[in-house]
């Protein structure tokens, strides 16, 4: 044990010491994030439409164009009320988005049924907004002309039997306006009030459980990440080789599996390392819970050791370091592609995402999203965790054997 916890220490100082290799291993999961927060962080909010309001009526279309600037209307207009010299002087220094006057006379003219003209003056300067403007304005006219056609002779009635002098209606006038307003609803439910669908969504998802679509892509670039950390790690082998450090680590009164297990465990603090990197972007990317957080990084470690393993028996298959980076990287990008790292599984056709699975990553990123959406079935993990450490221990006993043959003897 002792010399186990010698070997992994050696492996992480001389790491730690390669300093443009720790940073490129890092800057994996940090680009990814900013990427990451690129493509999926807060959106900017929506540009509003400034719009001048010129109400020389003080009519109550003026009243309802201007409630265009609260609740929801809100989100794409910022109506002021100016005088029409004011406003146009605005609009002349490009100021607005465009400019709305009301005519005196307009509320008699609805009331009455007679020609009104409303001008809209718009920034020519401006290609979006003045047209969200335009199209907010024949919507605010059109609902007042059919608002006119269907109350007109009764609204009309009501305004001509206000008291000369007097500041409020009477009280006839204001129950026979309702009145007669009821009875024209009445008439005319079957059309403006149609029968309504009810839509019920159904999810299988439990409540208060969430995907973002960060949170569904970040897995599979974060296993990717590993995997080359996974295949840098075992790099090193190579390099003690040709050192003459391996044959003389191997001659020690030490078995070979404690020498592979130290750099096993230091691979794995490694591994740990780029994980919390990779799970801190999940946190402030996606707003997975904290809470979510320990449980998925001793996933990743777990894995990102796997990785390691099954990436030290690939080694021992070359014969030279540069027939080694041939094999692994023949190993590397087809783990990658059906592993979900390249493409979500969703996307795949049915019969590689079966396969994907399957794979060492492909099992890591199924379960590391299961765990950050809070989704992680107890018995789906124990699979593929006792699958995982199977292949693991597997490939380990194969590498040991190996290195103690014809790799440490260079035959």
């Amino acid at each position: 044990m002792r010399f186990l916890l010698v070997s992994a220490v050696k492996d992480l100082k001389r790491r730690l010491a390669d300093r443009a290799g720790l940073a490129l291993w890092l800057g994996v999961p940090l680009s990814i994030g900013v990427f990451m927060g690129l493509a999926f962080g807060r959106q900017a909010p929506a540009p509003k439409a400034r719009v001048l309001l010129a109400d020389e009526d003080n009519s109550v279309l003026g009243r309802l164009a201007a409630g265009a600037s609260t609740g929801e209307g809100a989100n794409y207009f910022d109506v002021q009320r100016v005088s029409a010299e004011e406003g146009r002087r605005q609009m002349d220094a490009g100021q607005a988005s465009a400019l709305l006057i009301l005519p005196k006379g307009l509320t008699q003219a609805v009331l009455n049924d007679t020609p009104a003209t409303v001008k809209l003056v718009t920034n020519p300067a401006q290609a979006i907004l003045p047209d969200v403007v335009r199209s907010g304005v024949e919507t605010l006219v059109e609902g007042i002309f059919y608002l006119q056609r269907i109350f007109g002779p009764a609204l009309t009635q009501f305004s001509s039997s206000r008291p000369s002098g007097q500041g409020a209606f009477a009280d006839a006038s204001v129950a026979r306006l309702a009145i007669t307003a009821n009875r024209r609803m009445r008439d005319l439910e079957s059309v403006l009030f149609p029968p309504l669908l009810s839509l019920e969504t159904v999810s299988d998802r439990p409540q208060g459980q969430s995907v973002g679509l960060a949170t569904f892509v970040l897995p599979g670039f974060l296993f990717m990440s590993l995997l080359f950390v996974g295949r840098g790690f075992t790099d090193d082998l190579w390099v003690e080789r040709e050192g003459g450090t391996l044959t003389r680590a191997l001659l020690a009164p030490h078995s070979a599996a404690a020498f592979l297990g130290g750099k096993v465990a230091a691979g794995a603090v490694f591994m740990a390392g780029i994980s919390t990197v990779g799970l801190a972007v999940a946190v402030f990317a996606s707003g997975v819970p904290l809470m979510r957080v320990p449980a998925a990084l001793a996933w990743c470690t777990f894995s990102g050791t796997v990785l390691i393993c099954l990436f030290l028996a690939v080694q021992f298959l070359a014969s030279s370091a540069r027939g080694a980076s041939l094999v692994t990287t023949m190993v590397l990008f087809p783990l990658m592609m059906l592993g979900g790292s390249f493409f979500p599984f969703e996307a795949m056709p049915a019969w590689m995402a079966r396969i994907g699975r399957l794979t060492p990553n492909g099992q890591g990123v199924t379960q590391l999203r299961a765990l950050l959406a809070g989704q992680a079935d107890a018995t789906a993990l124990a699979i593929a965790f006792g699958a995982m450490l199977l292949s693991a221990m597997a490939a380990f006993a194969v590498s040991t054997r190996l290195l103690r043959g014809r790799f440490a003897t260079g035959a």
